[in-house]
């Protein structure tokens, strides 16, 4: 029993001024909110919320978050947006005012069956969920602010080619866009400051009498996800966020001005608060910093981006609790908040408030409508992946030289020169990508063999789509930037790398067709390249003048361990890595495997048939600090 003679059943309630508060089945912001009677007379406002989608459309694999953890340690299997819709329609029976929302990360994911159609297959199903708006997430600005706002939201022909030209949805029809708009308060154009989309919205519930009432909903973006480093795919160099907490409470005051009491956060932001997808203990994260500092009129925080779950009660600035919530990822939980409002003065009558987590089982029979557009996309995926677009003359893959080079690499790397000028600003004059990066991952994820695959429609000497799609990248962007020539060569000698016990690692960079360089394996780790065998398009390198270099952003952002490739200014945005090579294969239309040769060993001329090379006295620093550990992408 608590103090008032309640049940606590798993959950604590909140004194003003306390802290946190683990919460059970359904979070109560206080002891007469469990009372059903007490909200009468009151408009009841239902609050369904999602978050990070990410298009995963299908049931996601038990160890890719089809699983999720209850109280005790409980496993339940969940997602797949055929089951989302049945709960949703479960959830909305009986409820006047109900309003569905996303915290936003609801497509620019990772399933090839969405993400090789351009993320359409997930608006067309958010659009049937009946999805009525959404904060943007990082996920959203991968391709930048038009591709979001003139194409994902109102569906304007998006600029590049086939097949995105040409593909339709579920009905035949081609693709509309959005039924529904996106918001942030706090992403906005680096050289003027305005915001990309509003930051608010408001909408009007029906309160009876031939009256409505309004509720503003605040949106905030993860803060620093443009500007990197710690993100990779939403890089922006022409956009900033700005201070996440400063911007919710901009917003709520101006809401208040134009006479809307009754206000909600719904953030791209989150934290961590234990394993049970509906309660919470120790919390931690950016989204309970907000939690506890925004303006105490907002009555809510709906929360996303961390991955998590879990549904608190969490005391404002006044120590007045209000829920703040997280509804996971990949379609498994569906948040429920229920709101009271005053008939009179339209605001939300905050004791009367509750919170619940619903997971979104399997144990109930899909939404025929719904599955079938998720059906209707996956087997269009496969028709895709199975498009030949180019020949190739011979096998194109990652088996390295002794000298670390590969066709496939070098072929990436003449692809990644020619992307940058495709566009009108941002040429580069050549380009690197790690083939082996001493940590991360490399963007070389496959091989074109020459030989026939085991699709169907593969043939010796074909390149299907889908083969091209998944051999590189990881929706990485292809980015110029401008860096001194003793930067690039520092970041070549950083191929080399001592290790904990001792010995020397070899991580071979990849470097298009206009560089050259020789290294001697007997000198030591970072006096292996002369500096004058280094060449660009047949000119010795000028360790002193400054180059446009190309790579993808996961690499200058400092997630491969090469520190010197980090030195960089002036970055320009490019293609993401995937449509950029599908593009470049299709235009290229018969692929013959580059040679090898950009990167030589020197060993014969370390028997002293060349004079050593020393290092100049002044080498550069390596000024950009270690990567924090935190959320990649």
């Amino acid at each position: 029993m608590d103090s008032t003679g309640m049940p606590v059943r798993r959950r604590t309630l909140l004194a003003a001024g306390g802290a946190a508060a683990a919460v059970g089945a359904t979070a109560f912001s206080t002891r007469a909110s469990a009372d059903p009677a007490s909200g009468n007379g009151y408009v009841d406002v239902q609050l369904l919320n999602i978050t990070d989608l990410h298009g995963y459309l299908q049931p996601p694999a038990p160890n890719d978050g089809g699983l999720i953890t209850g109280a005790g340690g409980v496993t339940l299997t969940v997602g797949g947006v055929g089951y989302l819709a049945t709960h949703l329609n479960r959830l909305r029976e009986g409820n006047a005012n109900s309003i569905f929302c996303s915290s936003g990360d609801n497509f620019s994911g990772w399933p090839y069956y969405v993400d090789s159609q351009n993320n359409e297959p997930t608006i067309e199903v958010l659009n049937k969920l009946g999805l009525r708006f959404s904060s943007v997430g990082n996920h959203e600005l991968d391709k930048g602010p038009s591709f979001l706002i003139d194409h994902m939201e109102h569906g304007a022909p998006y600029a590049i080619d086939r097949p995105y030209d040409s593909l339709v949805d579920s009905t035949g029809r081609r693709f509309h866009g959005a039924d529904f708009r996106y918001y942030s308060g706090n992403v906005v154009y680096r050289d003027n400051g305005r915001l990309i989309v509003p930051a608010y919205n408001v909408e009007y519930v029906d309160a009876g009498g031939g009256r409505t009432l309004p509720i503003g909903f605040v949106h905030l973006t993860v803060q620093g996800c443009v500007e990197g480093p710690g993100f990779n795919c939403s890089y922006q160099p022409t956009l900033r966020t700005t201070d996440i907490v400063a911007a919710a409470n901009r917003a709520a005051a101006e809401l208040k001005r134009r006479n809307v009491h009754a206000i909600v956060i719904v953030m791209h932001e989150g934290g961590y608060a234990g394993p049970d997808f509906n309660s919470g203990v120790d919390p931690t994260g950016p989204a309970f910093e907000v939690a506890a500092k925004a303006d105490p009129d907002i009555a809510a925080v709906v929360t996303g981006h961390w991955h998590c779950r879990f549904n608190m009660m969490v005391p404002d600035p006044n120590g007045v609790p209000r829920p703040v919530v997280e509804a996971g990822y990949y379609g498994q939980v569906i948040n429920e908040i229920h709101l009271k409002l005053d008939r009179d003065t339209g605001r939300i009558v905050r004791e009367l408030t509750t919170s619940v987590n619903h997971a979104v089982t399997r144990d109930v029979p899909v939404d025929p409508e719904v599955q079938d557009i998720a059906d209707y996309w996956s087997r269009s995926s496969d028709r895709l992946y199975a498009t030949p677009i180019a020949r190739q003359t011979g096998d194109l893959t990652r088996v390295p030289n002794a000298d670390g080079e590969s066709a496939f690499g070098n072929l990436v790397a003449d692809f990644i020169v020619w992307d940058t000028l495709q566009s009108n600003q941002g040429h580069a004059q050549f380009a690197f990508l790690p083939a082996k990066p001493p940590k991360g991952i490399s963007a070389l994820r496959g091989d074109l063999p020459y030989a026939k695959g085991a699709n169907a429609a593969d043939g010796d000497g074909v390149v299907l789509f889908g083969e091209a799609w998944t051999a590189y990248g990881f929706d990485s962007p292809i980015v110029t930037v401008s860096m001194t020539g003793d930067a690039f060569h520092r970041g070549l000698e950083q191929q080399w790398q001592t290790q904990a016990n001792g010995t020397v690692g070899f991580f071979p960079l990849a470097v298009s067709d206009q560089v050259r360089y020789t290294y001697d394996p007997t000198k030591p780790v970072g006096q292996r390249i002369d500096p004058a065998t280094l060449t660009i398009d047949g000119t010795p390198i000028d360790l002193a003048a400054t180059y446009r270099i190309a790579t993808n952003a996961y690499t200058v952002l400092a997630y491969d361990g090469y520190p010197a490739l980090t030195e960089y200014t002036d970055a320009v945005r490019h293609s993401l890595d995937h449509e950029g090579f599908i593009r470049y294969v299709r235009l290229l239309g018969t692929i013959d495997p580059p040679a090898l040769g950009r990167a030589t060993s020197t060993a014969a001329h370390a028997r002293g048939m060349a004079p050593a090379y020393v290092p100049p006295p002044a080498a550069g620093r390596d000024d950009r600090p270690p990567l924090p550990d935190g959320v990649r992408c």
